[in-house]
């Protein structure tokens, strides 16, 4: 269950002026521009080394098959559940490109029946708000995080996707439960994630 405020009326606009500027360009010339536009960047490897100075610290790309596994990790289950947003927006875009706009920030609710159904719920609405308005979350804050009924409230900090400024990274299609892990210590947390791509 994901309970959404709704979003400010500021970036409804800026999505009605951003709606698919490739229209006229074939799904192929889209993804070869932007592998040439990445390599021109030199980005790849800094992505895939997660070298972005946006928390890479505190997460890796793992392969898998057809898909790729996200590495996550933090001191607690917090401080990893705000690791989770700039790890999987990094995978989409470049996330040195991205400058939070202090008018751009999206407060939502998540709750689930145990720790990895609010763990899928946190990140399949993150998802679904840059598949449809656009917004690439920088960072995220964890305002509440309630472990006996499973529900959390957050804050997002980014901007809208703008594909002038920030490089198409890799899309991803869904979040899923495929051998997902969250191994939780005293001095540690790490999560493991496979995401469709």
């Amino acid at each position: 269950k994901v309970m959404s405020d709704p979003l400010p009326k500021r970036i409804r606009q800026r999505n009605n002026n951003n709606i698919n500027q490739n229209h006229d360009l074939t799904k192929q010339d889209i993804t070869l521009r932007n592998v040439e536009e990445r390599k021109q960047l030199d980005r790849i490897k800094v992505t895939l080394d997660s070298k972005d100075g946006c928390s890479g610290d505190f997460y890796e790309y793992l392969d898998h098959t057809a898909d790729v596994q996200f590495h996550v990790w933090g001191n607690n289950l917090e401080h990893v559940l705000s690791n989770v947003a700039p790890c999987m927006f990094n995978f989409i875009t470049d996330l040195s490109t991205v400058i939070e706009d202090p008018e751009e920030t999206i407060e939502f609710s998540v709750s689930a029946h145990d720790l990895q159904s609010l763990l899928y719920a946190y990140m399949d609405e993150m998802l679904f708000r840059f598949s449809t308005d656009y917004f690439c979350f920088k960072r995220v804050e964890i305002i509440e995080l309630d472990k006996q009924q499973w529900k959390m409230k957050l804050k997002g900090f980014g901007d809208i996707f703008d594909s002038k400024i920030n490089p198409q990274g890799t899309e991803i299609k869904a979040i899923t439960y495929s051998n997902m892990q969250i191994h939780e210590t005293c001095e540690r947390v790490d999560i493991y994630v496979i995401v469709d791509i």
